[in-house]
């Protein structure tokens, strides 16, 4: 007789487990190409060379941004503009990684309704909905 006994993971969490690790490899991959792309790139939005100087020099987020090419803070998705450029390919790996909790969860939602786990299938519906609209930028959140 086995020692310990070993405990079956419910399918919506398999389901939200599988999404969130694949998702977060293709963004890593999305990542380390934009990084790689960002260094190679003569010319780019925000050289590596200033972001790190400004980073390790201690310079405010909003001294750094205002000392960029880019000449200001950005605000929203201000990397799909940017998207063929290495830092725009790096920023949408990140956003990718950061917001693949939003299929993980309404996949694992329909798998915790079918175990008749209504009341978790419902907070996982409220919390991806709470994700896509923070995404969105459709609550305005106070900074500071």
């Amino acid at each position: 007789m086995a020692k310990f006994k070993r405990t079956l993971i419910p399918l919506s969490g398999i389901v939200y487990g599988e999404i969130i690790y694949w998702t977060t490899i293709s963004s890593a991959i999305v990542v380390l190409f934009g990084t790689i792309k960002t260094f190679i790139e003569p010319h780019s939005a925000l050289p590596p060379a200033y972001m790190l100087d400004a980073v390790l020099s201690g310079q405010s987020v909003t001294d750094i941004w205002m000392g960029s090419p880019m000449g200001a803070v950005p605000n929203g998705h201000w990397y799909l503009s940017i998207l063929s450029s290495g830092e725009g390919m790096t920023t949408a790996g990140l956003a990718l990684g950061v917001f693949s909790i939003i299929p993980g969860t309404f996949i694992s939602s329909f798998f915790l309704w079918r175990s008749n786990n209504r009341f978790f299938a419902r907070l996982a519906l409220a919390a991806a909905f709470i994700t896509i609209t923070s995404m969105v930028g459709v609550i305005p959140l106070p900074i500071g």
